[in-house]
């Protein structure tokens, strides 16, 4: 703005009166020649002569020995009116040194007795009907020392101005948009801890609000991601912890009791260690997910053979435990999915129908319907339900819908965050209907043909 001001200064003061003189020869120039083009009409040139010398303020006289015109001009102290014959002949006899064309700068002529006026005087010579008529335009020389001298002083109390708003702009933006974002980046060095406080900032400011919303919302995002983290911990522990010792347990148990040394006893050992093998896949699956290395491999395959194989893995177990397991099919499609990780997420639903389903009366069901065009595989147990407040979290990673509840022996508790991440790799439609303390249907959509 210094620079600006600066330059507008310069060229206001130091070059206005250059500029000006300039401008003044070129309208005189500019009015001789006009002059000197209509000439041949009488008419046309009583027209260009009002014109020029009005539009421009200028004097002027043509001189030929048959004319001899003085005036058209506003400006009854016309210097060209006071010429004698003998400096008209001097004048003439210049112009015609300088192919018939020349400006007098600073002529100065007499306007009161002992007053002068420097003005400026362009002569022009043409032929009309082969006699020299010669055309002489001159203009006045304003001085310009009093207007350079108040543009001065208006500059001054634009200077003044322009620094009284700017200082006031400084304190607005100070107040409205600095402060709040010095408080905002203070805060903000507390988010990595999540102690973000949204109400220590005051800001009238639309966009900083918004901003200080948006660190707020991370904050919160920040305090529920370490939450998780820590459930995470928690929760993986609990499970390594329970397998662990499980198989330490019967692993002593049979050194140190040789009687114990049975297929029961080894198979429990069997069953624990399958469990954390399944939890330790969950996890790098997980992982894989989470960086974007997940692949899949793609194969046709038939619906009824992929929940045929799945219920085969699940039926003996519910006979073990007194769940009534039931395989619903319809007409057989074939689907290209992704056979390894479909089956993962039938696992996952299936291992949260039996975790969480607390009746006498278990009761679960594999199968298959037709829905708008497409084919929804499903799980469905009537076990303890999900409540409305939690039914949209109930996909959410490391999200316990029932904080109290124990696991059963099978899953690793990231199942249904795992089987989400795997539906969506495919771009399937998934979800999961309930009502709570009756039912639960786990599902997603595939394309049969």
């Amino acid at each position: 703005m210094i620079l600006v001001l600066g330059l507008i200064y310069f060229f206001q003061t130091t070059l206005l009166d250059s500029f000006y003189k300039t401008n003044k020869i070129a309208s005189i120039e500019t009015t001789a020649r006009n002059i000197v083009h209509s000439l041949d009409d009488d008419d046309e040139l009583i027209d260009v002569l009002k014109r020029e010398t009005f539009s421009n303020e200028a004097c002027v006289r043509i001189v030929s020995d048959s004319l001899n015109i003085v005036g058209y001009s506003e400006n009854k102290a016309c210097a060209l009116g006071q010429l004698n014959q003998y400096q008209i002949d001097n004048i003439k006899e210049e112009v015609s040194k300088n192919d018939d064309e020349k400006l007098f700068d600073n002529y100065r002529f007499v306007t009161r007795p002992g007053e002068f006026q420097d003005i400026y005087i362009f002569g022009k010579i043409s032929k009309v009907d082969d006699e020299d008529v010669l055309v002489l335009v001159s203009s006045s020389i304003v001085p310009m020392d009093a207007t350079i001298n108040t543009i001065s002083d208006q500059y001054k109390l634009i200077v003044l101005i322009v620094v009284l708003a700017t200082v006031i702009l400084a304190l607005i933006l100070s107040r409205y948009i600095v402060k709040p974002v010095k408080q905002i980046e203070g805060e903000a060095k507390k988010l990595p801890s999540g102690e973000y406080q949204k109400d220590n900032i005051k800001t009238s400011s639309k966009e900083m609000e918004s901003l200080n919303d948006a660190l707020s919302s991370a904050n919160e995002e920040i305090i529920k991601a370490d939450k998780a983290k820590k459930e995470l911990i928690g929760n993986v522990s609990h499970d390594l912890r329970t397998p662990l010792t499980m198989i330490v347990g019967y692993g002593e148990m049979i050194r140190d009791l040789p009687d114990e040394n049975n297929e029961e006893n080894i198979n429990v050992i069997i069953d624990e260690a399958k469990r954390l093998s399944t939890l330790v896949d969950d996890l790098l699956d997980l992982s894989k997910v989470e960086s974007g290395k997940l692949s899949l491999d793609l194969k046709e395959i038939k619906i009824n053979d992929l929940l045929e194989a799945v219920y085969k893995q699940y039926d003996n177990y519910c006979k073990t435990q007194n769940v009534k397991f039931e395989l619903k099919l319809i007409e057989d499609k074939t689907i290209k999915v992704d056979e390894h990780r479909i089956k993962q997420v039938l696992y996952n639903f299936i291992n949260n129908a039996l975790n969480y389903n607390d009746k006498e009366e278990k009761e679960v069901i594999l199968g298959c319907e037709e829905n708008n065009g497409l084919y929804r595989i499903y799980v469905y147990d009537n076990g303890l339900g999900i409540s409305e407040k939690d039914l949209k979290h109930v996909w959410d990673r490391y999200y316990k819908v029932d904080k109290e509840h124990k696991r059963a022996h099978l899953g690793s508790g990231i199942g249904l965050s795992l089987s989400k991440d795997l539906l969506e790799a495919h771009n399937l439609k998934y979800g999961v209907e309930s009502k709570e303390k009756e039912y639960s249907k786990f599902y997603f959509d595939v394309y049969g043909y």
